[in-house]
């Protein structure tokens, strides 16, 4: 009786000494303009209908001059858990392309692993792309199954 008392324990101290792993999901993509005049972000632009034309000398409904834009990443997690930085699932790629009338170009392209997911089971990244605003931006993000995307209408006149 005390051998099999003592294997269960044993069970039970490996398991909770065991990190959890925790299965990584993209939650929502934001993107905020840096307004230059004021130092200041604007709204969220992902799925607002504002028009994004001549951003760069503050045209269009921003108000003022903005060419770079900060990009965060939210995603989730079981709470209290670290994601593996080397399992393919675990890790998030991030492509942001911009489509000229020259062609698509990469503009950033990311790895992201070993989330720490705290007591809400979240955590967010973010990054800036910097001279993007006068071409379409896609932002694409995917980690195991789950997958993001946000367009971004920029245009310039010229």
């Amino acid at each position: 009786m005390r051998l099999i008392f003592s294997v269960l324990l044993l069970g039970l101290g490996l398991a909770v000494a065991a990190p959890a792993q925790a299965q990584v999901a993209v939650e929502d993509i934001r993107a905020q303009l840096f307004l230059e005049r004021s130092g200041t972000l604007s709204d969220n632009l992902v799925g607002t209908r504002k028009a994004l034309h001549n951003t760069v000398t503050g045209e269009g409904e921003i108000g003022e001059p903005a060419d770079a834009i900060l990009v965060t990443l939210i995603f989730s997690g079981a709470k209290n858990t670290k994601s593996s930085d080397k399992i393919a699932r675990d890790l998030a790629s991030i492509t942001v392309r911009q489509r000229t009338k020259t062609g698509e170009k990469i503009l950033v392209r990311r790895v992201y692993g070993g989330f720490l997911f705290g007591e809400e089971g979240r955590i967010h990244k973010a990054f800036l792309v910097d001279n993007a605003t006068c071409a379409p931006l896609e932002i694409e993000v995917k980690v195991g199954r789950s997958r993001k995307e946000a367009k971004l209408a920029f245009s310039c006149a010229g």
